[in-house]
């Protein structure tokens, strides 16, 4: 470790230049929050920087009017910036000029607009490859071997000379016998083989393999091959309306075997003055000095993975006036494979990220996404210790069609309380044709049902980033990260059961850190190794200073310089509490750490659990203190500001409420309200110096509270909720009105190519069949590949002669008795579309649901019985996709032997489910209406409907749209909008596109879709085996009025 310096000579000035950046301020546009009065002024409409930034997907053919469509709509929801992502399905080349042109057009119209642009760095995900560009011009990025692979033998093959690397065991030890294989002929022996592996090719790549991120020189070409078209089209835009770059996903995962790059042994050989390659077995095996090895090996894939690709991408950005984002694959700690240590990857982002994927809440696995702890703690922790202000987190994607406003709130503000304070939504469809709309939903756009009301969250998140960008987060309490350990017990054979073992007690011991309102930042030993020092009595890592550090259960390993540091820190008082005691330095036994820890009894304290007692001795925040007397899912943050103190507080739980008091120093409180911008006072309570505030907290609720130091200006207070109601009786009883056709989606089909018929397909396996026949090996080239060049597009070639047909069948009773009948196909001039047998035409100027679908007027062509919709694509088209047809119209829906038959609405809609009243697959709204007589209005009115399921539900009243009730307690104050006499009251429940779109085979699991889970249909079932979400007002509303 002694030469690292060695092994990276230009380390030094990086890590200095590094430093100094890091310390350099804001970035770009970003104006600095440090006082209340700046951040109230702003509160209300925060700048563009602190908007959500969703993934803007670009993954069909861009044009400029559609463009121009999405933006408006971005602007209109309260969205003003966006992250311009190339994603599977792309047709526009990627890289081309017409892909820069569409580029500087789109930043030109942002720029116009007052918003802003990010460019994304790859087409899809992992960042390295260039959509296949840095293969095709640099071979040395992929064919060097990027793994090797041991056998063991006891003699040696004939093709013994083929293999890289052999070792021979004598003594306990190895020796590199590769250059002396003739003398080793027929004996016998311990011998070890290593094979080198490499990335495979793949469609994923565009034809290519991933690239070796490890290997000198990649990174630069991927710059340059990447960003030279960025800078010839929009350079003048940079750190203005183009703020950064979003890189996704890089990583230095193996191919098999270990992780192996050229230069891997000399690098090696300078950091720890002994040669690897006698030692490999121990990275395979617990043999030799297998934890020292494997730890030493480790550190170096860290060191390289910062200096080849983390280092030189930051550096570009930062001379280019970008800020550089992103994230790496963080779900797999305490696995070392995607980059080794995470936190120490943040730190050389101007903006560091993480995502967060689908809506499976688990707070205990150290793999998991939402109520993952660590993973946003790392994040926060590196980005404060590298004095980043923003932390960027991507959200929700694969989350489902179902996810509901609750949910996206009760996960955002959980990151947020966490430390993140940029929200980037994945992701928004440019279009959902053919396999697009498979690729991890939800989508935020006109596609979905609630879409026009995505305003009051995306303003919810504005005001959020900026209050939670204001000041600082000053923690006092440092919690050592064990990744080191993990690293000595992690093997890309076999991990030692330790490995999960560590990875687990740290995922419960920061959870239940979290639980108690702890405030602390954790800590990586490579950030510790650069940006580490002891400063007057405290623990310094760059930017920050703690006055106790935590070293966590199941730590068995200090690096070198952490324990320096440490030993210096005990000396000048600094208080360590140990719930482990480590005994390796860098991988080996070290007696002076032993010595160290259990000699200095009076500033190393011991500690066997995370108890109350400990908490509160040693533990304690210095500020905000709380009781919590209900519920357990509250999270909190809290920033100093040079004239008080914000704590944002959020119930993370969607089922419990929570009800406790924070004791603040202040002299009064004031409250934030993120959704309308208004600034109120609190109530409190006043003693002394200090302020106490209770609090009340529903499911998915939040607060944000400043407490000044000084005696503020006198806010306007919130009307009392705990005060008495009485119910408004309504004049009748509710009607119930379905505000769009109902829908039919019809996901079977027959299909005809060139003579072969096949009969119920899914049309997954349907479209997979029609592109193997053509000669796309894997089937349909525009779900989930990348698209090189133009290779896919160049191959629509077809001969007159080719082509395919598939019929959609569905069955009809009485349809006479059925209005407004339409069919909808995707991209209807692809197909010659006939019903029943009659050609068929689109409405001209008509869509649904997407803006390439076409509409298809049908009345009167349905017939008694069976009916058929057929598609033909003649001659075969590259972009001819197989997908659903719908169907909508004035019916219901029945279950019939395979699939659906429509029948007359026999009677009218009522409170209850709608897929239980022939409307399964409808997606968009339903008016639940009542009437009220109030004479003289006064007092307070709320409307409360805790009893309806969907993503949100809108109010009306007298026609004008009083709010939106997305959230516990579902109770909105319409006061302003009643009027003497006659009232009407509606409430819009909105359901969710998972009921069109599904998953609706194969069971599918809660919180999660991806395209694989559209996919291995089997079987046309009846409609009573589809699955379905109950969507409706199943408990009525009621008005209610307090005085």
């Amino acid at each position: 470790m002694k030469n690292i310096l060695h092994a990276f000579p230009n380390l030094f000035l990086i890590t200095v230049l590094a430093a100094n950046y890091s310390c350099s301020g804001n970035h770009g546009d970003e104006i600095s929050v440090s006082d209340f009065g700046t951040l109230s002024s702003m509160f209300s409409n925060p700048p563009a920087g602190y908007s959500t930034a969703p993934f803007f997907v670009w993954n069909g053919e861009i044009t400029r009017s559609e463009t121009d469509k999405f933006l408006e709509e971005f602007h209109n929801q309260g969205i003003r910036q966006v992250i311009i992502h190339p994603r599977p399905g792309l047709i526009t080349e990627y890289l081309s000029e017409e892909w820069f042109e569409q580029f500087r057009y789109t930043v030109e119209r942002c720029r116009d607009m007052g918003m802003k642009v990010w460019i994304y760095d790859e087409n899809s995900y992992p960042s390295g490859f260039a959509g296949g560009h840095v293969p095709s011009v640099m071979p040395e990025s992929f064919n060097q071997g990027q793994g090797l692979k041991m056998m063991r033998t006891k003699s040696l093959p004939d093709t013994a000379d083929k293999f890289f690397l052999v070792l021979k065991e004598e003594n306990g030890s190895f020796a590199d016998i590769t250059g002396n294989l003739k003398a080793e002929a027929g004996k016998s022996g311990n011998y070890c083989l290593f094979s080198k592996t490499c990335y495979g090719k793949s469609e994923w790549y565009g034809g290519f393999s991933y690239v070796d991120l490890l290997y000198p020189g990649v990174t630069g070409k991927f710059l340059e091959v990447t960003m030279k078209g960025y800078e010839e089209s929009a350079g003048e835009e940079f750190g203005k309306t183009v703020s950064g770059i979003f890189t996704d996903e890089p990583h230095i995962n193996t191919p098999g075997g270990i992780r192996y790059t050229p230069d891997l042994f000399d690098v090696f050989q300078k950091m720890w003055n002994y040669d690897l390659k006698k030692n490999l077995p121990s990275l395979f095996e617990e043999t030799g000095d297998w934890k020292k090895v494997r730890h030493n090996y480790a550190y170096t894939l860290l060191e390289l993975f910062n200096e080849r690709w983390a280092k030189p991408y930051s550096r570009y950005c930062e001379n280019k006036g970008l800020k550089f984002t992103g994230h790496y694959w963080e779900h797999e700690w305490p696995g070392m494979r995607n980059g080794g240590d995470n936190m120490a990857m943040y730190v050389h982002f101007h903006v560091p990220g993480i995502d967060m994927l689908f809506n499976q809440w688990n707070e205990s696995s150290p793999g998991a996404q939402f109520g993952n702890i660590r993973s946003v703690k790392e994040l926060s922790s590196a980005a404060n210790q590298a004095g980043r202000n923003r932390k960027l987190s991507e959200t929700y994607g694969g989350s489902g069609w179902d996810l509901t406003f609750t949910e996206m709130k009760r996960n955002g503000d959980w990151e947020y309380a966490l430390g993140v304070n940029l929200m980037n939504q994945h992701l928004t469809f440019y279009t959902m044709a053919g396999a697009r709309k498979y690729d991890y939903p939800p989508t935020f756009d006109y596609h979905q049902p609630w879409w026009n009301n995505y305003k009051l969250l995306a303003d919810h998140y504005s005001r959020l980033s900026l209050a939670l960008s204001a000041g600082n987060q000053k923690n006092e309490i440092l919690v050592i990260e064990p990744t080191t350990t993990a690293w000595m017990y992690d093997s890309y054979n076999r991990a030692n059961p330790y490995l999960n073992k560590v990875g687990q007690s740290f995922q419960t011991f920061i959870t239940n850190l979290e639980k108690q309102q702890v405030e602390y930042d954790l800590g990586s030993e490579k950030i510790i190794s650069d940006m580490g020092s002891v400063k007057d009595g405290r623990f310094v890592v760059g930017k920050c200073s703690y006055k106790t550090v935590v070293i966590p259960p199941c730590t068995e390993n200090l690096n070198e310089t952490t324990f320096k540091l440490l030993r210096k820190f005990a000396v000048r008082g600094g208080k360590i509490i140990m719930f482990s005691k480590p005994v390796f330095i860098n991988g080996s036994e070290s007696p002076e750490l032993n010595e160290f820890l259990s000699s200095n009894s009076g500033n190393n304290i011991s500690a066997d659990t995370l108890s109350d007692e400990i908490t509160g001795k040693w533990l304690s925040n210095r500020d905000v203190k709380f009781n919590i007397t209900v519920g357990g899912g509250l999270f909190h943050h809290t920033r100093v500001l040079k004239d008080g103190i914000l704590v944002f507080l959020t119930n993370a739980s969607l089922t419990d409420t929570c009800k406790g008091e924070l004791t603040v120093p202040g002299r009064a409180v004031v409250t934030l309200n993120s959704f309308d911008g208004e600034i109120k006072g609190f109530p409190h309570e006043r003693n002394g110096e200090e302020i106490k505030a209770g609090f009340i907290l529903y499911p998915a609720e939040s607060l944000l509270l400043f407490f000044p130091e000084k005696e503020t200006l006198n806010y306007t207070y919130d009307s009392d909720k705990s005060a008495p109601a009485s119910l408004v009786q309504p004049t009748g009883e509710v009607s119930v009105k379905r505000d769009e056709p109902n829908a039919l989606m019809i996901d079977f089909c027959d299909l005809e190519i060139e003579g072969i018929k096949y009969d119920n397909l899914h049309v997954y396996d349907a479209a997979d069949k029609v592109f193997k026949h053509y000669g796309f090996k894997t089937g349909n080239p525009w779900n989930h590949s990348v698209q090189y060049r133009r290779k896919t597009v160049e191959k629509d070639t077809f001969g007159i002669k080719t082509g395919f047909s598939a019929t959609y069948k569905f069955y009809c009773r009485n349809p006479g008795r059925i209005s407004d009948f339409t069919a909808v196909t995707e991209r209807p001039g692809l197909w010659k579309v006939r019903m029943n047998g009659k050609e068929i035409a689109p409405v001209p100027g008509m869509w649904w649901l997407d803006r390439s679908f076409g509409v298809f007027d049908i009345s009167g062509m349905v017939r008694e019985g069976l009916n058929e919709i057929t598609i033909t694509a003649s001659p075969m088209s590259v972009h001819a996709e197989i997908e659903p047809v719908y169907i909508r119209g004035d019916f219901s829906l029945e279950p019939h032997e395979k699939g659906w038959l429509l029948t007359p609405p026999e009677k009218e809609i009522t409170t209850g489910s709608w897929k239980d009243q022939g409307m399964p697959f409808y997606s968009w709204s339903v008016t639940y209406s009542k009437e009220y007589d109030i004479d003289t209005p006064s007092g307070e009115y709320f409307i409360q409907a805790p009893g309806w399921s969907g993503t949100l539900a809108e109010v009306f009243v007298n026609s004008k749209k009083a709010g939106v009730t997305a959230f516990p307690p579902y109770r909105l104050n319409i006061t302003r909008f009643v009027s003497p006499g006659k009232n009407t009251v509606e409430l819009k429940v909105t359901g969710s596109l998972r009921n069109l779109l599904g998953p609706h085979h194969n069971t599918p699991p809660e919180g999660i879709s991806s395209p694989w889970s559209w996919r291995n249909v089997k079987e046309y079932p009846s409609g009573k085996d589809y699955k379905f979400y109950d969507y409706g007002l199943m408990k009525d509303f009621v008005l209610t009025n307090t005085f």
